[in-house]
């Protein structure tokens, strides 16, 4: 565990030379890191804590400080590379990932690069308006595909949007797709055939959706920020079968859900959906910078539909960042390898979130896991203070962890989420759930 910087004490508040905008500062005492390692991050105290978080799901294979000397390596001789200039490093990219993307969606594509998750999302819409007439945009309440002022309005809070109502158009939100809290669900099945059969009358005026002048269906596999929301595979198709039909694009948001957090190499897989448009972002570097990639079935990027000047990013083909990228998928090369281990990560997410419930059902009302993904949705919107109490517990080092980093969102407050990197080790799980456990004695 390499130290990479010094940095005072956590703060309670941010410095008053540092913006207070962003998430960092959103709860708490904020601990300030020096070293990462692993599935462990170290404070400037020296205290240890778990990330079972993953980077906010970016960083799947840990805390390695190797695969930035591999991309050191890949990168050799151009640390930098003007704008609008070609590298052996981007064609190659380019080709692996259009090779994996159009493997699993069962077409051959082109890919684009962008920078982070959310302007991936804006070029996908590009990529629909140069190919669609511009008209509604169906997504789902509940769902999360960035904070840019574009990509704000694409997602369902309206805290997003509030400070810069620009607008995109017209947007239609389907039902937020919880099978948990759907009302019209009955016991032991995943969701209900009046839901599908709702699906499928996706254009009636009462749905809310002009069918046949959508441009575009805009769906999270598994939707992050409203709540680890896991949509039944039946539903998905049909709505996806029945807007696609209509002539508008789907575009997969695999921006969280890419690189098997899942259990497949991609979340569109699990629900059998075939993509016009995906985005992959957060884990193609691992969480060290910022890269997204766009992939789009032929013809959609040719020439002729998106040509030359149509798009440009200044950093999209840093040498280095294509090089992380690269060292990435290198790592995710055995699809056999990684369908095994994630499978085992589940069970033990599985076993993990159970425990927990049969031990606190007044406090958590459900829980699952599903591939590298855990919920527990809670009895009340106490999800804030959990988080806080888990990663500041009123006990000592427990087997040297001080604390462990779980997710929460504004947008659920009632649901604690695990996806700690994919290559977690089982005695750090263990810690979490000891953790948990007593973060939820203290809010109980």
């Amino acid at each position: 565990m390499s130290e990479i910087g010094t940095a005072p004490a956590p703060a309670t508040a941010p410095p008053p030379f540092l913006a207070a905008g962003d998430l960092t500062y959103r709860g708490g005492p904020a601990p300030v890191f020096v070293a990462a390692s692993g599935s462990r991050l170290t404070d400037a105290e020296g205290r240890v804590y778990i990330d079972a978080e993953a980077a906010n799901g970016a960083a799947g294979l840990g805390y390695d400080a190797q695969l930035l000397h591999e991309a050191a390596t890949r990168a050799g001789e151009l640390p930098g590379l003007p704008s609008f200039c070609e590298s052996r490093l981007r064609i190659e990219l380019a080709q692996q990932l259009e090779q994996t993307i159009s493997a699993a969606a069962g077409a051959p594509g082109r890919v684009a690069f962008e920078l982070g998750g959310a302007q991936g999302i804006e070029l996908a819409m590009k990529v629909v308006a140069a190919n669609r007439p511009w008209g509604q945009l169906v997504t789902f309440q509940g769902a999360y595909h960035g904070r840019s002022p574009f990509t704000a309005h694409l997602s369902a809070s309206p805290r997003y949007r509030a400070l810069l109502p620009l607008g995109v158009g017209e947007i239609a939100r389907l039902p937020h797709p919880d099978c948990e809290q759907c009302p019209h669900r009955q016991d032991g099945e995943a969701c209900s055939r009046s839901c599908r059969a709702a699906a499928g009358r996706i254009g009636e005026d009462r749905s809310g959706v002009r069918a046949e002048q959508a441009a575009a269906f805009l769906l999270e596999p598994l939707l992050n920020v409203g709540g680890m929301t896991l949509p039944d595979g039946a539903l998905l198709r049909q709505a996806a079968a029945r807007l696609q039909g209509a002539g508008a694009l789907l575009v997969v948001d695999e921006i969280f859900t890419g690189l098997w957090r899942t259990g497949r190499r991609f979340g569109f897989e699990l629900h059998g959906l075939r993509p016009d448009v995906v985005v992959v972002s957060k884990a193609l570097t691992n969480g060290v910078g910022a890269l997204s990639a766009v992939w789009a079935r032929e013809p959609l990027l040719d020439p002729q539909r998106f040509p030359p000047g149509t798009h440009s990013s200044t950093f999209a083909g840093t040498p280095l960042m294509l090089a992380v990228a690269q060292a990435v998928l290198a790592r995710y090369a055995d699809d056999a390898a990684w369908s095994a281990r994630v499978a085992q990560l589940e069970r033990s997410l599985d076993a993990l979130v159970h425990d927990l419930a049969q031990a606190f059902p007044a406090a958590i009302r459900s829980c699952y896991a599903r591939g590298g993904v855990a919920r527990l949705l809670l009895r009340r919107p106490r999800a804030a203070a959990l988080r806080a109490a888990a990663l500041a517990p009123a006990s000592g080092p427990l087997d040297g962890v001080h604390g462990v980093l779980v997710a929460s969102t504004g947008m659920a407050p009632d649901v604690i989420a695990l996806h700690p990197p994919l290559t977690i080790a089982p005695a750090d799980l263990e810690i979490v759930r000891l953790r948990l456990h007593e973060a939820l004695e203290r809010c109980a």
